[in-house]
């Protein structure tokens, strides 16, 4: 270069504003600034990609509406909810009052016509102990606190107690107590907690960083939970591909997509799709590096991995050991045996647990606070689910926890060597899912519902998932699953090699007749939202 002078950046910055006045200087900067803001939030983490194909489908449905909502009606008109024949609808509240003897009658044949029995354990997950003696145990429970309302702690003080200690066993059980300052809060389930989660990082955000619409990045198998909450609380949830092969996400990739306004990751333990844990550990010093926010989903696997080493498996760590870890969510009303409607969210500090609250000071009614969504809450729920805990203890839920991994474990053992089938990942706690590149899982699916196995349909991939309980652990159960799966799975192995030889294409994933695999082959998602909200009408039909 000789003696040739070097012009550095500032040099050349310097040179190109020495005629502008400090004030457009200014209005210049905070334009550059809102222009890059605009253009990441547009195009940034893939955006610009699925803007341009919602734009490109709203300009189709711009046109096509009228046909597709007829397509809508039709593919929806033969949607009916179980009812019952008989006399008696209440449609309106009736003019004269009933004797008990008379609802007890009308509300034991409800449940006898309209409520299927899960007793035999075909059900994927729903219920998760149903032991008589557990349920009578529980409901004797309930019953004394039926009229319990924790709204009003000063006149229902046990019921009060009792939440407060749920929240202390769980922390203990995702080592909280090793914290100087954890805390937590009971709610009224798994969604409600990932809620109170994602409604505590906005709030956070906000005061301490002046972010007003924070993003969240989660893999694609996040629950839809945190959907939901994404859009009661205007937040942008970032979606990061999982790998194929493990149905886990990557957390180097996870990292690709943190930008300025990236408040907290998430992750699940397992997830429910593919019952396969996102690398918890891995996930939380990536957040720690960026001063961000954590959240654990354990709301399905709540009560499983904390006894997963207990019961002499391998198990990850994925609590408050973590340093990353800020906030998890465990239901106690699956695996922990509860009354349905109780679930947890744990916090890294009570002071993060401070942004869940709602505090009113200035209403004529009175100084108002709740912790959560519900104002009056049922009591006798938590009073469940604090009996349900301190009956079973660490040693039934390490022996239940084991009963349960054991009947997994048979399971995928057996399915594994079917030539129809894979097994999605490597699951190590009580939920499995399996799929199929020579048969049709929806078929096989559908032969197994007739068998009165109802399992839970998947897509992006096809696949049947399953969720493992105490039910399926009793004597011949695991067997029947395996022997039936065989069975229908060997009878569309076989019509597929026979069409194979007489030269027709056999179907292969999701081409049967089912809501799931026909919705997949649907490119514009809009349409299939548009079901499901025909669906939820049908729901409301009386």
């Amino acid at each position: 270069m000789g003696n040739e002078k070097m012009t550095t950046l500032s040099d050349f910055v310097n040179e190109k504003l020495k005629d502008r006045t400090p004030t457009q200087i200014i209005v210049l900067t905070i334009g550059a600034a809102a222009a890059t803001r605009v253009a990441l939030d547009c195009f940034g983490d893939g955006q610009m990609v699925k803007r341009t194909k919602q734009a490109v489908w709203r300009g189709i449905r711009c046109f096509a509406n009228p046909f597709i909502s007829i397509q809508v009606k039709k593919a929806t008109k033969d949607l009916k909810m179980p009812s019952t024949d008989g006399e008696f609808k209440a449609l309106v509240l009736p003019k004269k009052s009933r004797s008990e003897a008379e609802v007890l009658e009308l509300v034991r044949r409800l449940h006898a016509d309209l409520d299927l029995s899960y007793e035999d354990g075909g059900f994927s997950g729903t219920v998760y102990h149903g032991g008589r003696t557990h349920t009578n145990f529980i409901n004797d429970v309930m019953a004394i606190f039926q009229w319990s309302n924790p709204l009003h702690s000063d006149i229902f003080g046990a019921t009060r107690k009792m939440e407060a200690e749920i929240v202390s066993m769980v922390l203990h059980m995702f080592n909280g107590h090793l914290l100087e300052d954890a805390g937590g809060a009971v709610t009224s389930g798994g969604t409600e907690s990932i809620m109170m989660a994602l409604k505590t990082y906005r709030d956070w955000a906000r005061d301490t960083r002046g972010i007003e619409r924070p993003s969240i990045i989660v893999p694609i198998t996040i629950h839809p939970a945190f959907d939901k909450g994404a859009e009661y609380f205007n937040i942008s949830l970032v979606k990061v591909p999982v790998v194929a092969a493990t149905g886990r996400v990557d957390p180097v990739e996870m990292e690709k997509y943190i930008r300025y306004d990236t408040v907290a990751l998430a992750a699940s333990a397992p997830n429910f799709p593919h019952g396969v844990i996102d690398p918890i550990e891995e996930i939380a010093e990536v957040a720690f590096k960026h001063n961000i926010g954590f959240h654990v989903d354990c709301c399905l696997g709540g009560f499983i991995m904390p006894f997963l080493a207990k019961t002499g498996r391998n198990a990850p760590v994925v609590d408050f050991r973590n340093r990353g870890v800020t906030s998890i969510s465990c239901d106690t009303h699956k695996y922990g045996y509860s009354p349905k409607g109780t679930s947890t969210v744990l916090y890294r500090t009570k002071d993060l647990r401070s942004y869940q609250f709602c505090c009113i000071a200035e209403w004529p009614g009175g100084m108002y606070c709740s912790p959560a969504v519900s104002g009056s809450k049922p009591g006798n729920v938590i009073a469940g689910t604090w009996a349900a805990m301190v009956r079973m203890g660490e040693q039934g839920y390490v022996e239940c926890c084991d009963k349960i991994l054991h009947t997994r474990e048979t399971i995928t053992t057996a399915l594994a060597k079917l030539p129809y089938i894979h097994i999605i990942g490597e699951p190590i706690t009580s939920v499995f899912a399996f799929n199929s590149n020579t048969i049709d899982i929806f078929q096989l699916g559908d032969g197994l519902k007739k068998r009165g196995w109802v399992l839970n349909n998947l897509q992006f991939p096809s696949g049947l998932q399953f969720s493992v309980t105490m039910l399926q652990t009793q004597d011949g159960i695991a067997e029947r699953f395996i022997k039936d799966v065989k069975e229908v799975g060997d009878a569309l192995y076989e019509e597929r090699k026979r069409l194979l030889a007489e030269g027709k294409r056999p179907p292969v994933g999701a081409t049967s007749a089912t809501l799931y695999g026909t919705a997949q082959r649907i490119p514009d998602r809009t349409i299939v939202k548009d079901i499901l909200r025909e669906f939820l009408n049908t729901y409301y039909t009386a």
